[in-house]
């Protein structure tokens, strides 16, 4: 039993979070049992109300005090060898929590719930998190597969033959959301299209998804949400843990993390990863493989250092895959893909003596990404350096946690060479330095009924050779104590990587026709310049009771539309791709509601409708600018999530989960210039995924689960033009809008060691 607990850090890392001296309070002690049974007063314990700026630690005496808050009732301890929980307490009373054997105890003062998938009605930005169990709902074998399981983010493959799958948000492209580990950019640039799979699920304690425009603490690349990954901390992550897993097409996965402390003050976790693939797969007989043959290797190793005044974060990841595909016979059409990908980082955080609200952070990371894609006669090449520093200083105003503000310096450096071999894809030569240095500040305002997150960035692109600032704001209203509104604003910038963002299109006879007019002498899209948009929206949080059991309801709807966007045109014709500077109307219109609601103890119910209106001007050959929907944007999506837990019995438990979905029709790229054979039709079909998983938690230590994926075994017919002349003109591989593999197996087994 470790004697000593460290404080941790909150949402903007290092953003230490303390009780104030206001009424009324919620108090309380926590302790643990020493070495001859008797309880021992615990410091350091972090302990907090829910997505929430307001928290304290526990003193010498293992004593805490809280302001009481009127919108929740829900505080999270979280402390080393024990994943963070959330406790519904009773305000105004005294809290009791006793540590032993690694565990919580807890007295009759508070019930014990366990939360995997949460809104805040606290944070002004509309946030939700996804927690570990419902990752593991889907397997979560890596991070693009891991939104199975929800309905503001759509998971779909590139192209059929690479096998790479992409995230969508607000029926916008993943690049145009930014995604975050630490809070600091993990996944840009060259790592857009094949980095989602570079981030097991099994690393993930839990992901953090953002709506709309994102702080400015953490850039100005967010233009419709950010996806903030907390990867297993000593904190919150168990001694050890091994998973196995293993699928109908011969997919296997091996995934391993080991937590230690080294001292009193220091401690480290250790990650690895590797995945095989080695069976063939051709189910519709095209001559292709329906699953890559490929090789993953993935490490991950971090140290944390924990003192009264000085938390640091340090580590390294490096990422190495090797990938075959194309047709059976690795010949006719042979498919090469090497990624090698390294990264180092570190966090520093300094909290000022006597004022808990006075910190200041650094952060620093650095980036190796070389990616070589050989696809058939097309040979692509790039390698990306990318540095990044964030300096932030905070400060409260006031005698209480009312009131902060933020105020720092970033920069971001990124190195970028790229080089293409292929008779369709010019120019061939991409290389570019882009440095971009900015200072922003932000102001928190947090009470019971408003919450404010105003903030503002200038930065400067020593590319572009422009200055440009991003505004974001976040405001929240609790009209009750059941019901919040939110309202956000704000605009996002980012440099476009034309080539590996749409390399899926290289899998294809497409020409690719780009205006002349983007390109200077090193090929990079000077004129096109940097893609710039506004996102706005509204967001309504409504807790409810039906039938005595409690739910929540959730509405919002956003409006995203670019002043400045690189078009990449399906539309003109089946054999060729344009890529031109926006010049008209791009925007994306998202309405959803969500529906939260228990049954009763054991069975909870998730329900969500969305309806999507994402439309570009394209250029028309004919009559100039036409307004057409965007393809592969299906505008109905219907959702159904039903989890189901049998009581524990002996550490015993059985846990059932299905989830539907409903996809509606998506507009399709233009190929009436095709042959009758090779054909779309204007619009694809509606379509039904179930996926289901049943797990057997055998003890404290050992899980087993077993799934299905795509259950109706619904398949895209014809998911390659042309796929018995793939040298020919009408071959294309990316005309992708649903599965290209049918009904999928899989098994697993979790084996973990609390303490």
């Amino acid at each position: 039993m470790k004697k000593l607990l460290f404080l941790l850090t909150s949402v903007f890392l290092f953003n230490f979070s303390f009780s104030q001296e206001n009424n009324p309070k919620i108090k309380g002690l926590v302790f643990e049992i020493s070495d001859n049974e008797s309880l021992k007063p615990l410091p350091g314990v972090n302990v907090f109300y829910i997505n929430s700026n307001n928290g304290a630690v526990t003193n010498e005496n293992g004593f805490f005090e809280l302001k009481e808050v009127n919108f929740t009732d829900t505080l999270i301890f979280s402390f080393i060898g024990y994943e963070s929980d959330t406790l519904i307490i009773k305000k105004g009373e005294e809290i009791k929590l006793v540590m032993s054997d690694g565990k919580l105890l807890e007295d009759v003062l508070v019930e014990y719930k366990k939360g995997s998938y949460s809104f805040s009605k606290i944070d002004p930005r509309h946030a939700h998190i996804i927690g570990q169990d419902e990752l593991r709902k889907a397997a979560c074998c890596n991070l693009a597969e891991s939104f199975e399981t929800n309905p503001s983010i759509d998971a779909t493959f590139s192209d059929a033959v690479t096998g790479t799958k992409q995230i969508k948000m607000m029926g916008l492209s993943g690049k145009y959301v930014q995604m975050l580990s630490g809070n600091m950019p993990v996944i840009r640039g060259l790592a857009t299209f094949y980095g989602l799979k570079q981030i097991p699920g099994s690393f993930i304690h839990q992901i953090a998804v953002s709506k709309g425009a994102g702080s400015v603490l953490n850039g100005y690349e967010s233009m419709v949400g950010q996806l903030n990954l907390n990867l297993k901390q000593p904190e919150n992550a168990e001694k050890f843990h091994l998973n196995v897993y293993l699928n109908q097409a011969g997919r296997t996965e091996y995934n391993t993390f080991y937590r230690k402390e080294v001292g009193k003050k220091w401690s480290t976790t250790f990650l690895a990863h590797f995945e095989d693939q080695s069976k063939k797969n051709d189910r519709n007989d095209d001559g292709f493989f329906d699953t890559p043959l490929h090789n993953d290797y993935i490490i991950f190793n971090q140290w944390n250092y924990r003192s009264k005044m000085i938390h640091m974060e340090m580590g390294f990841n490096g990422a190495l895959s090797n990938m075959e595909s194309g047709t059976i016979d690795q010949f006719s059409y042979p498919v090469k893909i090497e990624t090698q990908k390294a990264n180092a980082f570190a966090k520093i955080g300094y909290l000022f003596p006597n004022d808990d609200f006075k910190s200041l952070a650094l952060q620093l990371s650095a980036t190796y990404n070389n990616q070589n894609t050989n696809i058939d006669l097309t040979n692509y090449s790039g390698t990306q350096y990318s540095g990044y520093a964030n300096l932030i200083f905070q400060q409260e105003l006031g005698e209480n946690d009312e009131n902060y503000f933020k105020v720092g310096a970033s920069c971001q450096l990124d190195s970028v060479n790229e080089n293409v071999q292929s008779f369709t894809v010019r120019p061939p030569i991409n290389r570019f330095l882009e440095i971009v240095p900015g200072v922003f500040s932000e102001f928190t305002h947090n009470t019971d009924k408003w919450g404010l997150i105003a903030g503002l960035r200038g930065d400067y692109s020593t590319f572009y050779n422009n200055y440009f600032i991003t505004p974001r704001l976040h405001l929240r209203h609790n009209i009750n104590s059941e019901t919040a509104i939110k309202l956000m604003a704000g605009s996002g910038r980012r440099t476009p990587y034309m080539l590996m963002e749409n390399i899926s299109y290289m899998a294809s006879s497409r020409s690719w026709i780009i205006d002349t007019t983007l390109f200077g002498i090193a090929g990079l899209m000077d004129d096109v310049g940097q893609e710039y948009s506004w996102n706005i929206g509204l967001a309504i949080l409504k807790e409810f009771t039906l039938f005595n059991r409690e739910g929540t309801l959730t509405l919002d709807a956003y409006h995203t539309y670019f002043i400045n966007q690189l078009v990449v045109d399906l539309y003109q014709s089946a054999r060729e791709v344009h890529f031109y500077a926006l010049d008209g109307n791009s925007y994306s219109n998202s309405i959803q509601a969500e529906i939260n609601y228990d049954l009763n103890r054991r069975i909870s119910i998730r329900t969500a409708y969305r309806y999507l209106d994402v439309k570009t001007d394209y250029v028309s050959n004919h009559s100039g600018l036409t307004t057409k929907d965007n393809p592969f944007v299906s505008k109905h999506r219907g959702f159904l999530n039903i989890d189901y837990s049998t009581r524990k019995k002996n550490d015993s438990q059985w846990k059932i989960d299905l989830t539907t979905q409903w996809i509606g029709s998506q507009k399709l790229p233009y190929t009436e210039d095709n042959p009758e054979l090779y054909k779309l039709k204007s619009n694809s079909p509606n379509y039904i995924l179930i996926n289901g998983q049943i797990t057997r938690i055998a003890n404290k230590t050992t899980e087993i689960y077993l799934g299905v994926e795509n259950a109706l075994n619904f398949i895209q017919t014809n998911p390659i033009l042309s796929a018995e002349n793939p040298q020919g003109e009408y071959f294309d591989s990316a005309m992708i809008w649903g599965p290209i593999f049918g009904r999928m197996l899989y098994f697993g087994i979790r084996f973990t060691l609390k303490d």
